[in-house]
């Protein structure tokens, strides 16, 4: 196995457990199944040819995360979507009071605490993509965290950090593997398809950069080693 075919096996075991997730934030922004999906496969080949998520890093998921929200905004420039989007739903094995809270509210507020919580879009991103007032998605977000703080209160348990505790419970509800949600292993394989015979960029800058610091250095540790030497003759 080459080095190129080594880096999409790696790329791949690491998306692998996201992809459900990766598939229902690009649904819930473009609110189209069809759409979404297609959005998810260019999203990852664009991660990957432009080493979005390098290897090892800590923040894979919300690297990814970062190159879907704006495929998915760009395409919506030049597409009308199908406006299918379904709602939220918590996962019935997980008890968890913020989940089944956003679950309650009306469509319009479920799609605006995914888009925030699961997605990492800001209120005016939001107000943007939905046609409404940032005041309006605000005061939805207000109110819903206020139901889900009283819940967690009755339930003595901790509300805080909220907008932390309400990230994972989004995020976690939307990875969930369900019969509506997307083909994981047929996301992928076309993923890797598209990459047959193409070569991700060397990013040549960053390793001249790299040389460069490199031999700085190594010039710096001469230098002072012949200055010692220097001091220790006199």
């Amino acid at each position: 196995m080459g080095r190129e075919d080594r880096e999409i096996q790696s790329f791949v075991k690491r998306a692998r457990p996201s992809v459900t997730f990766f598939y229902r934030a690009a649904y819930a922004i473009t609110a189209d199944r069809s759409m979404a999906e297609s959005v998810l496969g260019e999203a990852l080949v664009k991660a990957y040819m432009k080493d979005a998520a390098p290897a090892g890093s800590l923040g894979f998921r919300d690297s990814v995360l970062t190159v879907i929200r704006g495929c998915a905004l760009a395409r919506l420039k030049s597409e009308t979507p199908e406006d299918d989007w379904e709602g939220f739903a918590a996962d019935p094995e997980r008890e968890d009071l913020i989940a089944e809270t956003i679950q309650r509210e009306g469509m319009e507020a479920q799609r605006m605490c995914v888009l925030r919580y699961g997605c990492g879009m800001t209120v005016r991103e939001i107000a943007a993509l939905m046609g409404v007032d940032a005041e309006r998605v605000q005061d939805a977000l207000h109110q819903n965290r206020l139901r889900a703080e009283r819940a967690l209160a009755r339930a003595k348990k901790n509300a805080r950090p909220f907008d932390r505790l309400a990230m994972r419970a989004v995020r976690q509800a939307m990875n969930r593997p369900t019969g509506e949600a997307v083909d994981a292993g047929y996301i992928l394989r076309a993923f890797e398809a598209e990459l047959a015979g193409r070569r991700r960029p060397r990013h040549l800058i960053r390793r001249t950069l790299g040389g460069l610091l490199l031999a700085a250095l190594a010039l710096i540790f001469a230098a002072l080693v012949w200055l010692l030497a220097v001091l220790m003759e006199m």
